[in-house]
């Protein structure tokens, strides 16, 4: 913390503060976003850290339904200033990262997702499992830049460029902590709807202001191939696994990227996942996502 001034902080000053520092302001901008988009949003309420065990507190949840389709998305927001924006260095898209899972949750009262020939008992039965869409098919493509590195850049008083990678991974690892109430909530889906079976992803998003957010690429032999321009958006491989539900009726969901967005790019990430039919369909491949819930049942 760096080293006050002894005099008292008057009005003027935190006034000047919340014009210019505060996360607070900019999160009820993003929870309007949000809003007019569709989405009802949970706002600042506090979880349990899956990790730690502690208390802590998210910004914002927010969920968007398609009759049984579900996105919900886990955001993060921080003001982010034009004197110390936040910079990614992108590589090309890996295939193995190329992935993004939904949870195909079911009513076990009245779906089975294992194939028996003995009596089924509801309460024993499975509530939910994934499929993996990869390649080509996922929304994440093999080839396109991705982030693999993060940190903001600004310049000292003594005019020397400096980074610190330390308050924007806490603001993406909240994100992907709050994810975890998420994934559990999908797992439920199914026992707590009225249909017999519906499918959800779980996206983490962190919103920085318009601005704020740059990007540099890298060829796969670290080779600087594009030099750092502004975007919009920008996913980051993070491939964080979770554990859905109970032990006797989860599932294990991974999460491939976190999504760093300005606020326009919120706007373009939720058209890339539900901007139209077409988008629906390739975050929710239904025949690619029943072919692989069949071959479960059969293993």
């Amino acid at each position: 913390m760096a080293k006050l001034k002894p005099g008292p902080i008057d009005e003027r000053d935190l006034v000047a503060y919340l014009n210019s520092h505060s996360d607070f302001a900019f999160e009820i901008s993003v929870l309007n976003r949000l809003t007019s988009q569709g989405f009802t949003c949970e706002h600042s309420a506090t979880y349990e850290d899956p990790i730690t065990k502690k208390p802590r507190q998210f910004d914002l949840r927010a969920k968007k339904a398609f009759d049984t389709k579900l996105i919900r998305l886990a955001v993060e927001c921080k003001h982010v200033g034009a004197n110390y924006p936040l910079l990614i260095s992108c590589m090309p898209r890996r295939d193995e990262e190329s992935f993004h899972e939904v949870v195909y949750s079911v009513d076990p009262a009245r779906v089975s997702l294992r194939e028996t020939s003995g009596p089924r008992i509801p309460a024993f039965e499975m509530r939910a499992t994934t499929a993996r869409i990869t390649g080509a098919n996922s929304v994440y493509k093999p080839g396109q830049p991705v982030g693999k590195s993060c940190e903001q850049v600004g310049r000292t008083t003594n005019d020397e460029l400096t980074g610190s990678d330390s308050g924007i991974f806490t603001k993406w690892s909240q994100a992907l902590s709050s994810a975890q109430d998420l994934v559990d909530s999908a797992c439920y889906d199914g026992e707590n709807g009225s249909e017999l079976a519906y499918l959800s992803v779980v996206v983490p998003v962190v919103v920085i202001p318009d601005g704020s957010l740059w990007a540099a690429s890298y060829d796969s032999d670290g080779a600087v191939r594009d030099a750092p321009r502004q975007e919009s958006r920008c996913p980051f491989v993070v491939r964080m696994q979770y554990a859905g539900g109970d032990a006797m009726h989860g599932m294990n969901y991974t999460i491939s990227h976190v999504e760093f967005v300005t606020m326009s790019g919120l706007d373009e990430l939720i058209r890339d996942l539900c901007g139209d039919d077409s988008k629906l369909d390739a975050l929710f491949p239904v025949g690619e996502v029943m072919s692989q819930i069949k071959k479960q049942s059969n293993d």
